[in-house]
């Protein structure tokens, strides 16, 4: 489940939906993307099985488009013609009608309805409530067959790497009775939530930090590094602050979030939010453990040392990014690229910024990471379509084609199209493969070192992405603030995970649960309310770390151990 009952939730209850649904029935029909009648026969893929063949005719797939805040669309183009999706008319002559297009809440909104009218697009993003939702009513096509004889043997290649990772791979979550329901969204690990520190404030204070070179840290030492940069203020601001963290301390997700302090928690063996297993293989909620009470009742300490931001639990992610901005703050914990979209403002305005990543290790030296959870996030496809394979086709060609070592040719004008945002393509997915990240740093790495190896890179961002980083270190003072994030983000984000994994220094934990269950949905929110207010006074003291019992009873009693039970009764398969 990780960190909320769903990645995106419902915002319009069924009751509200059918009201509503007569208004969308009519446009989508106007698209083409009702659903047929008990006696209309689902189209089945063609006996010819290439992969990539370009219809005859155009192809018309209608979809629910999942926008951008900021989709960087060149002026003229539109989600429906941009550089996307006229390479799909071009390769594949298959045409892009969106059915709607809506962001955030809005698109929950459009889903909902789509499903409570059975007026579907002929393709959408959906999650998994809506998922189990859809197949229970019918409404969707089985694509066991479309993905057998249409997916390319890169796509598969990518999907059977999660074999490993955890059980059931990635089609766990999708598969109803034996069928492929939906292509799932699939991304790799992404190492340790780590702790990113101003190294060129470190350096000017004479701290050396990771002298092992293992590239971790052990809370303790952390905590001293925020103590010297507490007392000798190197930003001169006459303002400093320890660690930064945003209103919600703990997170859930796949990288353990920015700004919070999951790296801190995981070095106690600790998994806030997370669904585990503990020693004897029972599912447990991982906010509940002892493990997480030694974790908060250590923050407690540091908070009231002032080792942590005093304003915990009160702060934006926004306010959190001003305090690095401002020179305030020197350690930010979060994921391998937040150089790219965090600390490229602070580089902006200090050109002498340099941000380090370090991982927090536990009392062993390893360092404790969750595994990638399976995706909430499907692509369906409506049950009628004619041409089901041409959805099979379209993730073919952007996440094959258009991601290997040929997609210049495919597509000479792609280092432009890659300037928009994902939500541009036919569909806002990734397929990529579990252990992608290390492959990346491997490619990139070599490449920078003999730039005559960057023909052999597999990904076409990372072709681009090396050109930036040799560039940067032709001229660094001159470089352009995206070529130092790339540098930073590649050779120091995706190098830690690189090094932890040669090293053997990762001890991965496997998601216990990821689905939700009936109750979730009613019960969850305030359950979630009831933790996150309990982490936030624990930690600045307004309650003593042995109020967590109490929490963990109240929890229990307020459908805690009524959803821990549906947990338990669905990963046994019950």
């Amino acid at each position: 489940m990780g960190g909320s009952v769903m990645k995106r939730k419902h915002i319009v209850k069924r009751s509200v939906a059918f009201a509503l649904a007569a208004s969308l029935a009519v446009g989508l029909s106007a698209c083409g993307g009702s659903t047929p009648s008990a006696s209309s026969k689902p189209a089945t893929a063609s006996k010819v099985t290439n992969p990539m063949a370009k219809y005859d005719q155009p192809i018309v797939v209608n979809t629910g488009r999942q926008t951008a805040t900021n989709a960087r669309l060149p002026k003229g183009d539109t989600y429906e013609n941009n550089e996307y999706t006229r390479i799909l008319k071009e390769k594949l002559n298959i045409v892009i009608k969106d059915a709607f297009e809506a962001n955030g809440a809005d698109y929950d909104r459009q889903v909902s309805l789509a499903v409570a009218s059975s007026s579907l697009p002929d393709m959408m993003l959906v999650n998994h409530n809506d998922l189990k939702e859809m197949v229970d009513n019918d409404q969707i096509m089985d694509l066991s067959d479309v993905y057998n004889q249409y997916a390319s043997d890169k796509i598969k290649e990518i999907y059977n790497s999660f074999k490993d990772v955890y059980d059931g791979g990635a089609f766990k979550k999708c598969t109803f009775d034996g069928k492929i329901m939906a292509m799932p969204d699939v991304g790799g690990d992404a190492g340790s939530n780590a702790a990113w520190i101003r190294q060129d404030w470190a350096d000017k204070l004479g701290i050396k930090l990771d002298p092992d070179g293992d590239g971790c840290l052990t809370p303790d030492e952390l905590k001293n590094v925020a103590k010297q940069f507490i007392a000798k203020d190197p930003g001169k601001t006459g303002k400093p602050v320890g660690i930064p963290v945003q209103q919600f301390p703990t997170d859930g997700s796949n990288d353990g979030g920015s700004f919070t302090l999951t790296g801190i928690a995981n070095s106690f063996n600790a998994f806030p939010k997370h669904w585990q297993k503990d020693k004897d293989g029972k599912i447990v909620y991982g906010s509940l453990t002892n493990e997480t009470k030694e974790f908060l009742t250590t923050m407690a300490s540091w908070f009231k040392e002032g080792i942590l931001d005093p304003q915990t639990g009160t702060r934006t992610w926004n306010d959190c990014q001003g305090l690095l901005v401002n020179n305030q703050s020197g350690i930010a914990f979060g994921p391998w690229h937040m150089p790219d979209w965090c600390f490229n403002l602070v580089k902006e305005k200090d050109p002498n910024a340099e941000f380090r990543c370090y991982a927090i290790a536990d009392k062993n030296g390893k360092v404790n990471f969750m595994h990638v959870s399976p995706s909430d996030k499907y692509l369906v496809v409506r049950k009628g379509y004619q041409h089901p394979e041409a959805v099979m086709k379209i993730l073919n060609l952007f996440y094959d084609t258009l991601n290997g070592k040929d997609a210049a040719k495919a597509m000479p004008n792609i280092s432009k199209a890659m300037q928009m945002d994902n939500a541009t393509k036919p569909v806002n997915m990734e397929i990529l493969d579990a252990k992608l990240n290390l492959r990346s740093y491997e490619q990139i790495s070599a490449a920078v070192k003999d730039p005559s190896k960057v023909n052999d890179i597999d990904m076409a961002e990372d072709r681009m992405i090396v050109t930036e980083i040799n560039e940067y270190n032709k001229n660094k003072k001159s470089a352009p603030v995206e070529d130092w994030s790339h540098y930073t983000s590649r050779m120091f984000g995706l190098g830690l995970y690189y090094k932890l994994t040669e090293k053997n220094l990762f001890n991965w934990q496997v998601p216990g649960f990821t689905g939700t269950t009936d109750s979730m949905e009613s019960m969850w929110t305030n359950l979630d309310n009831l933790e996150s207010e309990n982490v936030i006074k624990i930690i600045t003291g307004a309650a003593q770390p042995n109020s967590f019992d109490k929490f963990v009873s109240d929890w229990k009693a307020q459908g805690g151990s009524q959803i821990t039970s549906e947990v338990e009764s669905q990963a046994s398969g019950k």
